[in-house]
């Protein structure tokens, strides 16, 4: 089953707690919160994108490492037109964000 998770849409925190106690895969789909408009994600959500700047990296690898940081049931599934993006979504389980970089809720 796939869930929702994004930074606009923080709702599942629930069912993630409920399925990290046992194990089981937490599937997020559309980690940047719409396929229509993911370049939205930066003016709507800001802290991704500061985040992303003291990174050194894009807010689309900082999004992904966001969804895998509170438990490791996670798994995000993330979409991509162009090669370089399915690369970058990829290489968000070796980035290492500091919590205090924005607010992580924790499971």
């Amino acid at each position: 089953m796939q869930d929702q998770l994004s930074p606009a849409f923080r709702s599942s925190w629930g069912e993630l707690e409920h399925r990290t106690k046992p194990g089981l895969a937490f599937l997020p789909r559309s980690p940047l919160g719409s396929i229509a408009n993911p370049k939205g994600l930066t003016a709507r959500h800001s802290a991704f994108q500061q985040a992303a700047d003291e990174a050194g990296t894009s807010v689309y690898r900082v999004t992904p490492t966001w969804e895998l940081a509170p438990a490791p049931v996670v798994i995000p599934i993330t979409g991509a037109s162009r090669s370089a993006s399915l690369r970058g979504s990829a290489a968000a389980a070796d980035l290492q964000l500091a919590a205090d970089q924005f607010a992580l809720p924790s499971v």
